[in-house]
């Protein structure tokens, strides 16, 4: 197939009308991309090696997802929002349930692997970066009210998981094999909670 009717395969696709969505071919996919991302890495992760493993096509792939960056990020960033725990009313506890609900999010083989590349192709891919921060924005709307920290305007998340979330991501781009453990969830918890005094629960009383 020349590159030419490879994008005129894609155009086709897209532009089908009415096909129903067979959520089989969705989750083997999906479950396609998660393994051969840990065999390979993103940068090597192709669409068609994705579309073999699942048993199906590109074309069907492109139905699905605009390319590689929309489907990994579907892959390793799920939509379902993370439990979180009603608060508590301790501030130490709380703000240790979010910096564990950071970890459970990002301290994972395919998201580690993915997020440098993915973080990349999404600068070029508004769509999918909005997406990203959406979702990201989603599995923490919990914790927006609980410690004084509302979003400023324009803002999609709380300061204060723009700053959990961002050293996690730090973390991984830069140190690279750095653990996100115990050691560090209570770290960062100590490190947050040194600014309020001893017992202060999150509405402020003592």
């Amino acid at each position: 197939m020349t590159a030419e009717s490879g994008r005129e395969g894609k155009r086709s696709a897209r532009s089908t009308p009415g096909r129903p969505r067979d959520g089989r071919i969705d989750a083997a996919i999906i479950a396609a991309t998660r393994e051969l991302l840990l065999q390979t890495g993103y940068p090597a992760l192709s669409l068609s090696a994705i579309a073999a493993r699942a048993g199906t096509t590109t074309a069907a792939i492109y139905r699905r997802w605009s390319g590689k960056a929309q489907l990994v990020h579907e892959a390793v960033l799920p939509a379902e929002t993370i439990p979180t725990p009603d608060g508590s009313g301790d501030i130490r506890r709380d703000i240790r349930a979010l910096v564990e609900t950071v970890r459970a999010m990002f301290d994972r083989p395919e998201v580690r692997l993915a997020l440098p590349g993915l973080i990349a192709d999404t600068v070029a891919a508004p769509d999918v970066h909005r997406m990203m921060i959406d979702r990201l924005a989603g599995n923490l709307a919990a914790f927006e009210s609980r410690y004084g920290q509302e979003r400023r305007a324009g803002d999609q998340l709380p300061m204060l998981a723009e700053v959990v979330a961002g050293t996690a991501i730090f973390r991984i781009l830069i140190r690279h094999d750095a653990a996100l453990d115990d050691t560090w969830v209570t770290e960062m918890t100590e490190m947050i909670t040194d600014r309020w005094p001893s017992g202060q629960r999150v509405d402020g009383t003592l």
